[in-house]
């Protein structure tokens, strides 16, 4: 996405679905040619949801910084570092409201950063009593950092409410499905039986996994920044960690033990988390299209698009977009080690790649997720067509069950050569019962239980079970 820290193509009330009309109006171009999917008015609602847009947009970030500011004046003023009518005056003026958005975009162009633009207008709104304290012992990336990390708790937020919807769903259709026979395809051939639900369900343990990590990870990735110039507190003075720890608990923040100018890998870890929601969503959508193949016919999309010239096409779109967004993920994903990047205690490069990246994914993510509930929530499936493909083998998926039940009596090497061989010998369209009727050996060793040997429903091993089983601890959120 084409985003500098302000990403002014559109409106506020436009990018954010808020009517923000008293600040838009300020601006210069209040209608300029977008050129990303992220912020296109055609396009955003595929690559993003809107509440995640919310996260991301202008507004909120501003909104972010101000309450830094807010927050660490009244932190200051309760220790003593800066005097409470000061502290109030900077609350007062430290508001949206009085944010410029034009005269804020031009003083990012001009210095790369917003900050002090930001306090220059929350200078000019409060006069003398704001100036002499405003942003007192702080710097640009105390603001910037916290800002982002109140914006990454709200994005994990978002995004772990979307798991647990689709979660629900997996779990409601792998119980459903969990006798419900389909072939098992290992390297793209007929492999042996299994159950849709039991497929299904390998989807809802690897998403029940992403919870747990974004579990896992958000008391570190939840840490402020409000440590000074070069991480030290010096500005600040001999309170400075008690302000600084005031400053985390209003905002709902983890301390941090120290300063992370450069230490970006609780950022970097939370990014790769989404990265590997799009690993499990991108093989899914693949299962998903190759299963509703007309020639497979094993599910279709209760969601399709039309085709523009061909009448008869319903194209399972939900699965398409997921799988281009996983590979929109992929790419973004090499700047995950990018953002880690930094030298001494601060680099400059690899910061900006956070301010696109960071965004970015969680955009993606979240609209991938909402095409997954979708999907789900309409998906239709075709339990006799499951078996029709099953039966296409002519038995031969069953081969290893015989393989087995031969192997209880004659050994297991035996058994497979005796099963391989007759399998070589067989005819054009002779199927594995027949070859198994036509060899005295195999015939006289299995006799009676020929049908049951043969039967898939006896093959499923404790696939029924392990469904049972994941859908029971991830109900419980095991």
């Amino acid at each position: 996405m084409k985003k500098t820290i302000l990403s002014l193509c559109l409106t506020a009330s436009l990018f954010a679905g808020n009517s923000t009309t008293t600040h838009a109006e300020t601006m210069a171009e209040p209608y300029a040619p977008n050129v990303s999917v992220f912020d296109s008015v055609i396009y955003r609602d595929l690559f993003g949801t809107k509440e995640m847009r919310q996260v991301f947009s202008d507004e909120n970030l501003i909104k972010n910084w101000l309450l830094y500011e807010r927050t660490l004046a009244n932190a200051q003023a309760k220790y003593g570092v800066i005097p409470k009518k000061n502290a109030e005056a900077i609350a007062e003026a430290a508001q949206w409201k009085n944010i410029d958005l034009d005269f804020l975009r031009k003083g990012t162009n001009k210095t790369g950063r917003s900050i002090s633009t930001l306090t220059k207008i929350i200078r000019k709104a409060g006069g003398k009593e704001v100036s002499n304290y405003l942003h007192w012992g702080s710097t640009t990336q105390d603001v910037m950092d916290t800002a982002t990390v109140l914006q990454v708790k709200q994005a994990l937020e978002l995004i772990d409410k979307q798991l647990e919807d689709v979660i629900a769903l997996t779990a409601d259709l792998a119980e459903k499905h969990k006798r419900t026979l389909m072939v098992a395809r290992t390297n793209g051939q007929q492999a042996t039986p299994t159950t849709f639900g039991f497929r299904i369900a390998t989807y809802m343990v690897e998403l029940h996994n992403h919870r747990k990590r974004i579990a896992d990870l958000m008391p570190r990735v939840t840490i402020g920044q409000s440590t000074g110039a070069v991480g030290t507190l010096a500005a600040t003075g001999p309170k400075g960690l008690k302000v600084q720890a005031e400053v985390m608990k209003q905002l709902g923040l983890n301390t941090p033990l120290m300063a992370w100018n450069a230490s970006r890998d609780h950022l970097a870890e939370a990014v790769a988390v989404t990265g590997l929601i799009h690993g499990t969503l991108g093989r899914l959508a693949t299962d998903i299209n190759n299963w509703s193949r007309l020639e497979v016919g094993e599910v279709k999309e209760g969601e399709g698009g039309a085709s523009s010239t061909m009448p008869q096409k319903k194209n399972p779109r939900a699965s398409e977009f997921m799988g281009g967004l996983a590979q929109m993920a992929r790419l973004r994903m090499s700047g995950v080690l990018e953002i880690t990047a930094h030298a001494d205690t601060r680099t400059g490069s690899p910061w900006i790649v956070e301010w696109s990246l960071i965004p970015e994914m969680f955009l993606i993510t979240s609209a991938s997720l909402n095409r997954a509930e979708r999907m789900f929530a309409k998906l239709e499936v075709f339990p006799e067509r499951m078996r029709r493909n099953l039966d296409l083998s002519e038995g031969y998926s069953m081969s290893e069950s015989v393989m087995q039940y031969l192997a209880v009596k004659i050994g297991r090497n035996k058994a497979y050569k005796a099963v391989k061989t007759a399998i070589k010998k067989a005819k054009p369209g002779q199927t594995l019962r027949e070859i198994i009727l036509a060899n005295p050996e195999l015939k006289k060793e299995i006799g009676k239980d020929l049908d049951k040997v043969l039967d898939p429903n006896n093959y499923l091993g404790a696939a029924p079970e392990m469904v049972e089983r994941a859908v029971k601890a991830v109900r419980k959120g095991v």
